[in-house]
């Protein structure tokens, strides 16, 4: 079997991560590249890791030499991003490539439902990332809202300021050196409930990352992440009442469906409030 040849956009903490994790997994990385520049040899797949502004051009090459590209950048907005690609190459948009924080994703689905079936019942979310991270909040905070809200129909949007009964609280702390925390939780009169994932390196990403490049080797159109846990996490939904794992190869009868955004944000996905 042919080893998969990466490509790699990006010199900062997550391009880092990912060029040291691919040496440890024995992956194939042909080149590293700034946020400028031309790769200087063919890839079966790139990972983009560099800057939000650096996307639209990373983007451009990827169409321009067929190349199948990963982008893990977030804060950036490119219109008709779906029409662009068609079935042209396969592209990948992720906010954050822990299976963990997917899994964390169908968690808030099912905590949302939870919340829907008693008005008492109200669903927030935190989250915590180092003082240098730009945008706020995070993309892995606006999927797990989307999750949330989509299992919980009376809140409609979310918020970072004082919440109106339709809207979800939405926390954001920016200090210290923090790689990322996300909580989501339900506070009730007399009991509370978290879910909290909390980062200790940025291993989980990198490792991400390369899976989700494997993943998409040869597939056409727009994914997210959850296009790729679909296949590793809805079998752990199965036979819930029976215990034990579930069968190898098996799939959920009944898959936690999320929304869009609830895995990776939408590119056109607004920065402070509205719907996800």
């Amino acid at each position: 079997m042919t080893k998969l040849r990466i490509g790699l956009f990006g010199r900062g903490r997550l391009g880092t991560a990912i060029a040291s994790e691919a040496v440890e997994a024995g992956t194939k990385l042909a080149w590293q590249a700034g946020r400028e520049g031309i790769p200087p040899a063919p890839v079966d797949v790139a990972i983009d890791a560099s800057a939000r502004e650096a996307v639209e051009a990373h983007l451009a090459w990827a169409l321009d030499t067929g190349t199948d590209l990963v982008i893990g950048t977030t804060g950036w907005s490119l219109p008709e991003l779906e029409s662009r690609v068609a079935g042209r190459i396969g592209v990948l948009v992720a906010a954050n490539f822990s299976l963990t924080v997917a899994l964390m994703a169908r968690l808030a689905l099912v905590l949302g439902r939870f919340a829907a079936l008693d008005p008492a019942r109200d669903p927030y979310l935190l989250e915590h990332h180092h003082r240098l991270k730009l945008d706020a909040p995070s993309g892995t905070a606006k999927s797990l809202a989307a999750a949330l809200m989509a299992g919980c129909p009376r809140k409609t949007e979310w918020t970072l300021g004082s919440a109106e009964p339709h809207q979800l609280s939405l926390g954001v702390l920016r200090a210290g050196a923090e790689f990322g925390t996300h909580t989501v939780g339900l506070d009730a009169p007399a009991e509370v409930l978290e879910l909290t994932h909390r980062a200790r390196s940025r291993t989980p990403f990198a490792q991400g990352a390369l899976a989700a490049a494997r993943w998409l080797q040869g597939r056409k159109g727009l994914f997210s992440m959850d296009d790729l846990a679909a296949d590793l996490l809805d079998p752990l939904f199965t036979n819930l009442n029976e215990g034990g794992p579930p069968a190898r190869g098996a799939r959920s009868a009944s898959p936690l469906v999320l929304p869009p955004g609830a895995s990776a944000p939408s590119p056109d996905a607004p920065s402070l409030g509205g719907k996800p």
